[in-house]
């Protein structure tokens, strides 16, 4: 069995051993885990890189994307396509160096683990796609507009 087999059979049965624990909680606990805040936005594109704030809990996190593999754009699109029962990869570059994030979303619910946070957190898929959305748009009005977000911190 190759390298690449093995890994896959691993992160399969990680995967499966966190969803049956998520599954084995009452509802009320499901809740309780999914309730985070969570937004994103693109602080800045530049020339041959770009810029990208994460807030998780009130926990800043901020990267610096490469233009040699792939960039926010395709995170968005990405993140925010992801099926019911699905799972993948996704890897920033940073020379030298990536960002690599686990998506797998079972029904409404999302389990990430980001490079901020690799324990892994969950949230409410809807949720989740919505705030990724809502700061891509804002990012990209902001930079070729020179729009200030009211109540940004300057």
């Amino acid at each position: 069995m190759n390298k690449e087999k093995r890994k896959q059979i691993e992160l399969d049965k990680k995967l499966s051993r966190i969803w049956q624990s998520y599954k084995d909680l009452k509802k009320e606990k499901q809740l309780e885990l999914t309730n985070h805040s969570f937004s994103f936005r693109i602080d800045n594109i530049g020339a041959g890189w770009e810029y990208v704030h994460f807030v998780l809990d009130d926990q800043s996190h901020d990267f610096r994307i490469s233009y040699i593999g792939p960039g926010v754009s395709d995170f968005v699109r990405y993140s925010t396509h992801l099926e019911k029962n699905e799972t993948g990869t996704f890897t920033w570059y940073d020379e030298p160096g990536e960002y690599n994030w686990l998506l797998s979303r079972r029904d409404d619910v999302i389990y990430i683990e980001a490079p901020f946070r690799k324990n892994g957190f969950f949230l409410i898929y809807d949720y989740f796609k919505d705030q990724v959305n809502e700061g891509w748009k804002i990012g990209i009005l902001r930079m070729y507009t020179n729009i200030k977000v009211i109540g940004e911190d300057e």
